[in-house]
């Protein structure tokens, strides 16, 4: 090769390295202010929440089914429920307050929101068995859903076979992940609710919810698609308690914090951060549960 044409094939190399995409070099860059505006950027090669699962809209009524299974479900529970706390004289304004152990996992990396999530939910499971099977990392758990380091956003299918792999692990076979929606009911945030309030009254799941985090009084208007695992419900407080991942901490409180529920109707609240966390077309499912 003579050297006019080596010079010709350098230049081209540089020129190519001049206008490579800086989506595609902030993915590989280390620093922080560049992580920063890859998360406030709402693009789904951005965010730690892939804005569409191309395995639920190519199975959409497979998946909507499981979800109006699980809801004839709940509802069921919620009469017995009801029958046994009138046979108790029980009012019907009594406070309804339940809890599980999750154990607060901080993101290794700014896409791995979904990926501690899920961990999070393990926990619970690890706990509730007393299995001594110890917990997949990060990394390993986000292989196996298909979240890469730096690499894309978790997909709520991938993230619910990921955990349904443990069913058996952490005894939650009888009870295992599915995923869902909540803009189809006509009061969104009351379906919210009774989904998170049966699965933590019952002890069956650690529900994980995809959330626009501007709509959380925490954030202060810093907006993410974000993860996060509910591991309480009070009702008379109107508020979740949300296990957040977040390596912003500045935001979460030290991992673990109650916050408000209210309606999809209101300024705040997260109901209203689920609600537009999925969108008018809702193609990556907002709960996992």
């Amino acid at each position: 090769m003579n050297k006019k044409l080596t010079k010709l094939s350098l230049a081209a190399i540089l020129s190519a390295t001049l206008v490579m995409p800086s989506s595609i070099y902030a993915a590989s860059s280390k620093s922080k202010t560049i992580i920063e505006t890859k998360m406030q950027d709402e693009s789904e090669s951005n965010t730690g929440a892939a804005l569409v699962d191309p395995n639920y809209t190519q199975n959409e009524e497979y998946y909507k089914s499981l979800e109006e299974e699980r809801d004839k479900q709940i509802e069921k529970e919620e009469q017995v429920f009801q029958r046994k706390q009138a046979a108790a004289g029980m009012l019907a304004a009594t406070n309804e307050y339940y809890t599980i152990s999750v154990t607060y996992n901080k993101q290794q990396y700014w896409n791995f929101c979904g990926v501690a999530a899920g961990r999070q939910a393990l926990s619970f499971h690890k706990s509730k068995s007393r299995s001594s099977e110890r917990l997949p990392s990060q990394e390993h758990f986000g292989r196996s859903i298909g979240t890469l380091p730096e690499v894309g956003g978790t997909k709520s299918t991938f993230l619910a076979k990921g955990l349904n792999q443990y069913k058996y692990v952490y005894k939650f076979s009888g009870n295992p992940y599915i995923v869902g929606n909540i803009r189809q009911f006509a009061k969104p945030a009351v379906a919210l609710e009774k989904r998170v309030k049966s699965t933590l009254r019952n002890k069956k799941t650690a529900p994980i919810l995809l959330a626009r985090t501007d709509f959380l009084d925490e954030y202060k208007g810093r907006k993410f698609r974000h993860y996060v695992t509910v591991s309480g419900y009070d009702k008379n407080a109107d508020k979740f308690r949300l296990v957040d991942s977040n390596h912003y901490t500045q935001y979460t409180h030290g991992g673990t914090y109650w916050s408000r529920l209210r309606t999809t109707t209101s300024g705040k609240g997260i109901a209203k951060a689920v609600y537009v966390a999925e969108g008018k077309k809702g193609k990556n499912p907002v709960m996992v549960w």
